[in-house]
């Protein structure tokens, strides 16, 4: 995790996108740390897998801001014993939640003043829970904005190109989080449609019982207590699909709302409404297996993972953001071009052992080519 944020040489729309963006992740790091730490000490070393269990809501991230501030906001929430008491506080966790949902909605103005109001509400709230990095960090950032409006010139930060590759690694784990929570939706609505299909039978063979008037028969009884049981189940897997269901849809805004950043300093804006396109063309196509460049793949995915970058146009590794090695550089830029033809926001691209490339448009794996003989 990168801790320090990135400071701004200039003001204006755009880089207010990014100065948000940037708190907020800090925030959920610090503030995440903070809260495992104290919840560790009232609630033992499981507080966050018995947390996970009550609020029916799996494969929780800790350092997410969006799953924080609305626990924190929850009457009943254990937060409630780690946090400040006071209303004020609560207020402002409870301002800050809508301004992380307007933002991720793109409703949110970034105007200079707005801008410079989260960051200052970050910094008021990192104080009062004691996040000296955060508080540091803040303050850093609110003296360079106030230099900025007073007409100071800054270069800019050379590690923002470190910056934007950091930013592209965490769109492209939010990809594969979002492979999971597909897959884990599949396999709870399958369990969820064969439990309902066994309640149906079992309430059919009650009406057959009650008609024969064997009701008080143990076969009736028996009967009775699995159709409960059963009945039990199918609402808690109703709640998890309709938890899953929603983390995948803030999952989805967050990486449409990291597309935008990446897009925006990479100066390729059109790369937002490309990928729809692209999107919708092959929602309308019938599955090609004919393994074209650009066409639908309906082979599993490969286990191989790397990152087509936007921000430097080439291919990456996943895990160092560093130019992956097992390609010479003209290739891997003549590929990235390709690639981008076909992705233009960048992202996971998966290779499997016959070498054969593949990236996700929407929930439709897309073939990229095979790099078996490069």
């Amino acid at each position: 995790m990168n801790n320090k944020l990135s400071l701004p040489s200039e003001l204006n729309e755009n880089r207010n996108h990014l100065i948000i963006f940037d708190c907020t992740k800090l925030f959920g790091e610090e503030f995440g740390k903070f809260c495992d730490l104290k919840m560790k000490e009232n609630e033992g070393p499981d507080w966050l897998k018995n947390l996970s269990y009550l609020r029916q809501q799996y494969k929780t991230n800790l350092f997410d801001t969006a799953f924080l501030l609305k626990e924190a906001l929850l009457p009943d929430s254990p937060f409630r014993k780690i946090l400040p008491k006071s209303k004020s506080f609560y207020d402002k966790l409870g301002y800050l939640k809508r301004i992380r949902n307007e933002t991720q909605h793109f409703s949110f103005r970034h105007t200079n003043s707005a801008t410079k109001a989260v960051v200052d509400l970050y910094f008021d709230i990192s104080l009062e829970l004691n996040l000296s990095l955060c508080s540091t960090e803040y303050s850093l950032l609110i003296s360079r904005i106030n230099d900025l409006e007073l007409g100071k010139r800054f270069q800019p930060d050379p590690d923002f190109d470190s910056k934007l590759s950091e930013i592209e690694k965490q769109k492209a784990e939010m990809e594969d989080e979002l492979i999971e929570k597909n897959l884990l939706l599949i396999e709870r609505e399958t369990k969820y449609n064969n439990v309902q299909r066994v309640i149906s039978e079992n309430n059919a063979k009650i009406d057959e019982l009650i008609q024969s008037n064997d009701n008080k028969t143990s076969a009736f009884n028996d009967l009775q207590r699995d159709l409960e049981e059963w009945k039990k189940e199918a609402t808690e897997l109703r709640i998890q699909l309709s938890e899953i269901e929603s983390q995948k849809e803030s999952d989805e805004i967050t990486e449409r709302e990291i597309e935008k950043i990446i897009a925006t300093f990479s100066k390729n804006i059109s790369v937002l409404n490309e990928d729809v396109l692209n999107h919708q063309s092959l929602n309308t196509q019938s599955l090609n297996l004919d393994s074209e460049v650009g066409s639908a793949w309906g082979k599993p995915k490969g286990k191989r993972k790397i990152t087509l970058s936007v921000a430097r146009r080439d291919l990456v590794d996943s895990k160092t953001s560093k130019p992956i090695e097992f390609i010479s550089e003209d290739s891997r830029r003549e590929l990235a071009e390709n690639w981008l033809q076909i992705r233009p926001s960048g992202g996971r691209v998966f290779i499997d052992e016959e070498g054969n490339a593949t990236t996700l448009l929407g929930e439709i794996l897309v073939y990229l080519g095979n790099i078996s003989d490069i």
